[in-house]
């Protein structure tokens, strides 16, 4: 009833993200807006200092794109609740995307609820537990079990026009970065690998192991070890660390509306350093 009371009013976020930790445990919620063919929006955090800057730099200048959460927006997953140990790909938790971003959030545990407010925009909960926590049992199935009366509550509040232009960001240009940002992942090494080393790239930066990656394609172990080895030589890479570092500082060199493989940036950018050495 007290998150009815705020539907339309500046606090329903924090009294969103009150009742969610309530319900569950976790002691930290961070609210985005998920958007077709944008950059993700951010509408409440509730991070402490120590937090906020590790967890929201890195991911909305590009960690976004490997988001298990925002996987599951990009494929149109229905709504519903989601712990990230249940949706994030076998060996994620082994994956330099681990190691060099979601470490660094302290983050052990983390629960995202998607909420389909309009064609096209989806709202993101993501409630987290952090390693300095005091322990405790977390409750997710009550999450589950008021889901239906939360998203309800949350399209309500979205409903006018007045919110879908606070979410949609219709007054600054982080759209086409976001635009921008979601090609240049779909390119990556698309002008100097194969379209089945792309593939399987792409999977390893979201972090699936070798033998999901088989499955997924269709093909043997023996083969993705293969072309593994075939695109690390062609990228000069030897290790997944490598790879995802060359990844991140690829995508930061994209123009806006560019639609080049962002690898063309990259290289440009150390002919130019060579150059002047």
């Amino acid at each position: 009833s007290a998150l009815i009371d705020t539907i339309n009013n500046s606090r329903f976020y924090s009294e969103l993200a009150r009742i969610c930790e309530s319900l569950s445990g976790y002691d930290s919620t961070v609210i985005i807006a998920f958007i077709d063919q944008q950059k993700p929006r951010l509408l409440f955090s509730n991070l402490s200092a120590e937090d906020e800057s590790p967890t929201l730099g890195p991911y909305f200048d590009g960690a976004y794109l490997l988001d298990p959460l925002y996987d599951l927006f990009r494929k149109s997953s229905p709504d519903g609740v989601f712990r990230l140990k249940d949706i994030a790909p076998d060996g994620f938790f082994e994956t330099e995307y681990y190691r060099s971003y979601f470490k660094n959030t302290r983050l052990i545990d983390e629960t995202g609820l998607l909420v389909r407010l309009h064609s096209g925009f989806q709202l993101a909960i993501s409630c987290g537990l952090r390693d300095s926590s005091t322990p405790r049992e977390l409750q997710v199935q009550d999450l589950h079990t008021v889901f239906p009366v939360l998203a309800s509550a949350c399209r309500l509040h979205c409903s006018t026009d007045a919110q879908l232009v606070e979410i949609s960001g219709e007054e600054d240009t982080s759209g086409e970065f976001g635009s921008t940002l979601d090609l240049a992942f779909a390119n990556f090494g698309r002008d100097y690998l194969t379209r089945r080393e792309c593939e399987i790239v792409h999977l390893i930066l979201k972090g699936y192991a070798s033998k999901s990656i088989a499955e997924l394609l269709g093909i043997s172990v023996d083969t993705v070890k293969v072309h593994r080895k075939r695109f690390h030589a062609k990228l000069n890479v030897s290790s997944q660390a490598e790879l995802f570092s060359l990844f991140l500082e690829a995508i930061s060199m994209v123009p806006l509306g560019s639609d080049q493989d962002p690898l063309n940036f990259y290289y440009e950018s150390q002919e130019i350093i060579s150059t002047d050495t």
